[in-house]
């Protein structure tokens, strides 16, 4: 299927790359993750160029990957450094494609489009995730069996959470919330704003006040292709947001295929920072509830879809909380038309 390939997508968490390379399926590509001896990351294509066994199976040797086959070395450019054969003569064509890569906010970024377009500037920005004087961020990363861009429907459309998410649940359910959508430029932007309602949530776990009763609000802002910055918090009714409970998150959505997709996550927090017993419990139950409650109705989704990525093809009745995810799915395709469009008038020149 066709995706936007000059933009920044996450291959890995930080923490998924240490000593062992890691193998993982990309926009259909089969790639190998792996960390030099100078902690700089390369990500290239999992195949060697010799008899095309997996990469991922052999060793990182300082800053290359060695084949586990034949001992071929590859650098992060993709280019073969050592042949241990023979004259040790590197063949011609000895390499294999290399995908610029840039770690940051606790997350490793890959750029699966032109090479010469890549700017580690653009990398999307998530700096609440390297304040550790303001905030302190749990990870992480699940595989759905779903195509991505339900997955964005998915987190742009938060009325589902009366439904599907007993822990967030209010009384009055989507009637107490007032909802707000609007796009800045390729910026889609879902806000809903929850006032004088009972502490509850993941906010209410890092309550510190003795009233029973806050502003709520979870606001969702996706850029294209498929991340997202959540601003999830709440205050003292009609309170300051800077007073008040912060938990600022990112989610970020990579296909894997046409039909599987990788759902990264991360949450901070400015409240009970220091307290390694409130992180873990935050990280075990936003990672319960996205794994046990949002992956299985996009997975069952899909199932019903058959093997289709394309919904409107369907033809889905809309609602009114459907509108920021159209309006992101008219978005990206249009970037893909235009990239598309590009890209065959530079191949006609």
């Amino acid at each position: 299927m066709p995706y936007l390939r000059n933009a920044w997508y996450v291959a890995a968490l930080s923490s998924e790359v240490q000593d062992a390379p890691l193998a993982r399926q990309l926009l259909d590509d089969n790639v190998v993750i792996f960390r030099a001896e100078s902690g700089e990351i390369g990500v290239v294509l999992d195949k060697c160029p010799h008899r095309f066994a997996p990469l991922s199976r052999g060793k990182v040797r300082g800053e290359a990957i060695e084949c586990g086959y034949h001992g071929l070395q590859f650098g992060r450019d993709g280019r073969c450094t050592l042949n241990p054969h023979g004259a040790k003569a590197i063949p011609n064509g000895a390499d294999v494609r290399a995908y610029p890569a840039h770690e940051r906010y606790g997350f490793i970024w890959f750029w699966p489009g032109d090479p010469a377009q890549a700017d580690a500037a653009t990398v999307p920005p998530y700096p609440f995730n390297e304040d550790p004087g303001q905030f302190a961020v749990v990870y992480g990363h699940l595989d759905v069996a779903g195509n991505y861009q339900l997955v964005v429907d998915n987190l742009l459309d938060l009325s589902h959470v009366e439904w599907l998410h007993p822990m967030f649940q209010q009384p009055g359910g989507v009637d107490a919330h007032r909802t707000e959508f609007f796009v800045e430029g390729s910026t889609v932007i879902a806000n809903r704003w929850k006032p004088n309602v009972l502490v509850h949530g993941l906010h209410g776990m890092l309550w510190d006040k003795p009233s029973t009763h806050f502003d709520a609000r979870s606001n969702m802002r996706w850029t294209a292709p498929a991340t997202m910055s959540f601003d999830l918090g709440a205050t003292d009714c009609g309170g300051d947001v800077e007073d008040g409970v912060k938990l600022p998150n990112a989610h970020l959505v990579t296909p894997a295929s046409e039909l599987q997709s990788h759902y990264f996550w991360s949450i901070a927090r400015n409240r009970r920072i220091d307290d390694a017993q409130t992180g873990a419990k935050l990280q075990s139950i936003a990672d319960r509830i996205f794994r046990t409650e949002d992956v299985p109705i996009i997975e069952a989704q899909q199932r019903n879809m058959g093997a289709t990525s394309d919904l409107m093809s369907l033809k889905p009745i809309s609602i009114e909380p459907d509108i920021p995810a159209m309006r992101a799915r008219r978005i990206l395709a249009e970037l893909i038309r235009e990239e598309q469009n590009g890209r065959r008038a530079s191949a006609a020149e």
